[in-house]
C-alpha cells in the first residue's frame, strides 16, 4: 500500500499556527492585566500608608495635604479598577480564542487520528487478503 498521507495536513499546521498566535496574544495581554494590577497594588498600599498616617499627625497643615494625597490617591484607585477592568476583559477574549482555536486544532488531530487508523487497518486486511491468496496458490501448487 501507499505511504499514509492525511489530506487535511495543510489545514491542521495552519490550525496549529493560529493557536500560536492565539496563545503569544493571550500571554501578552496577560502580562499587561498583571501590570496594571501590580500598579493598582500600589495605589493602594500608598492610600492604607496615608491613613495610617494621617492617624499620628497633629499638625493642620500636613494633615489637609495629606488628605488632599489621600483623595487624589483614591481618585486613581478608581481610574486603575477599571483600567484594570478592561484589560482582564481583553485576556479574557483573548483566553476564548486561544481556547477555541485549540479545540479546532485537537478536533483536527482526532480526525487524523481516526484517519491513520482506519489506513492501519486497511493495510493490514488488505495484506491479510495478499497473505490468504498467497497460501491458497502454495497449497494448490502443492497439491499437482
Amino acid at each position: 500500500m501507499n505511504k499514509y498521507k492525511f489530506s487535511l495536513d495543510n489545514v491542521l499546521n495552519w490550525r496549529s499556527s493560529q493557536e500560536e498566535e492565539a496563545k503569544k496574544s493571550f500571554l501578552v495581554y496577560q502580562q499587561a492585566q498583571r501590570e496594571q494590577e501590580e500598579i493598582l497594588e500600589g495605589f493602594v498600599e500608598a492610600s492604607q500608608r496615608i491613613k495610617k498616617e494621617q492617624t499620628n499627625l497633629v499638625d493642620i497643615n500636613t494633615l489637609r495635604q495629606q488628605y488632599v494625597y489621600k483623595d487624589h490617591l483614591d481618585n486613581e484607585i478608581i481610574k486603575q479598577q477599571q483600567t484594570v477592568m478592561k484589560y482582564s476583559n481583553e485576556t479574557e477574549k483573548m483566553k476564548d480564542i486561544f481556547v477555541g482555536a485549540q479545540k479546532e486544532r485537537k478536533i483536527l488531530e482526532r480526525l487524523k487520528e481516526k484517519h491513520y487508523e482506519t489506513y492501519i487497518s486497511d493495510s493490514k486486511k488488505e495484506e491479510q487478503k495478499e497473505l490468504d491468496e498467497m497460501g491458497t496458490l502454495r497449497y494448490g501448487n502443492s497439491i499437482f
